[in-house]
């Protein structure tokens, strides 16, 4: 069965779906037998089961998009070994998985996953790259690499990066201490060194790009009225992303390292402000900055997140977005984590949560045995499929479900969730929509589908959950 076929036959047995959420786990949907097949026995957490249920709940979601829009791109980032038999980079690849993608992504460079990335893209699933932009030479580098092996990629950007230009470059504002680990920066594709890749060619495919941008927060664009209380916090152009720009009636002087601040008064004044007042917005206008400010760059294909704030982007905002300022049409890819959960999301119930709404209420792993969220929190409707933290660190909040639970499958593809955070706008969407569907909805182009690797990490915290579900058969279903 080729591409096509394999999709259409998806997408006619959806069509017969219902969507009742009382039919029994194993048979809900009587089209996605091969599904079921791959999601396997609910207990087995072995290395091949996480990597054939991983490979399931991808395969799921692509069903369930495709059917919906036959041109859906779906991308999946990191863990590329899951494109083979069994998770297993020694198998040949997995013909039912790759047959529904369109894309696959990396974050960081390794001769491996370039290799990897550049296999893919032969065989029409298109290789992206988000990684490292600290230095000049390190661009440099990185961009030889991915035209060398015809790989989209996209640097993070550090300060030394994005003053390297010079003052006159035409179309360039040099700007101060992005951190090489921002995702919430507009990148100029001159300091990218991907500037001649430009260009005003349709761009209806993932295959077709020839550039992107990769910016899932919008973190730079939300908030401007506490900048105007405390500005402060946000003078400093050694530390903060590039908030503040040079601007003939700025109200602020530059802070931060003496010799970095010394350079930049020498080069562009003493007059400086924010970013947004230099461009003329008002401070409730971050989320309209935010759409003009995206439409106005030239990439051929955007990963972004598909909400700002607590709302999501509505239909007529990702339209704006699909078209290059200079003609032609580009890919727009909502940013969706499968294999974690993300406290602003739509589903982050309070029941989930904690009081202070800091972090999910969740199961661990205490001196190598596991312990479900229900016997360490003993809150009425506290979900019991919340294993542990996903992250330390800058990401510490998130949480690692048990992606291949009905309820975790309900919010993510199939719809019906009971589960509702109280901060989000929910009114753009009929009540239980999941996420796949409301990015259908939203009229975005593909989804971007991060965290694939959580099914890869914690070795020793899958050991005893291992021996756990040994001991407790489907403890999560009760």
């Amino acid at each position: 069965m080729n591409r096509k076929q394999f999709i259409r036959n998806g997408a006619l047995a959806f069509a017969a779906i219902g969507t009742s959420r009382f039919t029994p786990y194993a048979s809900r949907y009587p089209l996605n037998d091969l599904v079921e097949e791959y999601y396997g026995d609910p207990d087995d957490v072995s290395d091949v089961g996480r990597a054939r249920k991983m490979q399931a709940l991808i395969m799921e979601l692509a069903i369930r998009a495709k059917a919906r829009n036959p041109k859906f791109q779906v991308v999946p980032q990191d863990t590329l070994e899951y494109a083979h038999i069994d998770g297993n980079p020694n198998n040949p690849y997995d013909s039912n998985l790759i047959k529904l993608l369109d894309g696959w992504g990396i974050e960081n460079f390794s001769a491996l996953t370039v290799t990897r990335l550049a296999n893919l893209t032969k065989i029409g699933i298109k290789g992206t790259a988000n990684t490292n932009g600290s230095t000049v030479q390190v661009v440099t580098n990185n961009q030889k690499i991915a035209a060398d092996n015809n790989i989209l990629w996209h640097p993070r950007l550090s300060a030394e990066v994005y003053q390297s230009p010079g003052i006159g470059n035409p179309g360039y504002m040099p700007i101060y201490s992005p951190s090489s680990n921002a995702y919430n920066i507009i990148h100029d594709p001159i300091p990218a060194g991907v500037a001649h890749t430009l260009n005003s060619n349709d761009v209806n495919k993932m295959m077709d790009a020839k550039n992107h941008l990769y910016m899932i927060s919008t973190g730079k664009y939300s908030n401007w009225p506490d900048w105007e209380k405390n500005p402060e916090r946000r003078l400093d152009i050694t530390e903060t992303a590039g908030y503040l720009v040079p601007f003939a009636r700025g109200r602020f002087r530059p802070t931060g390292t003496p010799e970095v601040v010394a350079q930049a008064i020498k080069d562009h004044g003493t007059k400086w402000d924010f970013f947004w007042v230099a461009k003329g917005y008002k401070q409730d206008e971050g989320r309209k900055a935010y759409i003009k400010e995206l439409a106005a760059s030239e990439w051929d294909a955007f990963y972004i997140d598909a909400h700002f704030g607590g709302d999501a982007l509505s239909k007529e905002e990702v339209e704006t977005l699909k078209w290059k300022p200079k003609g032609g049409r580009r890919q727009v890819i909502a940013y969706l984590s499968i294999g974690t959960m993300e406290l602003g999301r739509w589903f982050a119930d309070p029941v989930m949560v904690t009081a202070d709404r800091k972090s999910f209420l969740q199961g661990a792993v205490e001196n190598g045995k596991f312990i479900p969220a229900r016997e360490r929190i003993r809150k009425a409707g506290t979900p019991n499929w919340i294993l542990w933290p996903a992250y330390a660190g800058q990401y510490a909040d998130e949480s690692t479900p048990i992606w291949w639970h009905p309820e975790w499958r309900d919010i993510i593809i199939r719809g019906g969730s009971r589960y509702k955070n109280p901060g989000f706008n929910h009114s753009r969407f009929p009540d239980g929509r999941s996420s796949i569907d409301r990015i259908v909805d939203m009229g975005f182009d593909g989804v971007y589908l991060d965290n694939v690797s959580r099914a890869t990490s914690s070795g020793a915290n899958w050991t005893a959950l291992q021996a756990y579900n040994n001991a407790h058969p489907k403890w999560y279903l009760k």
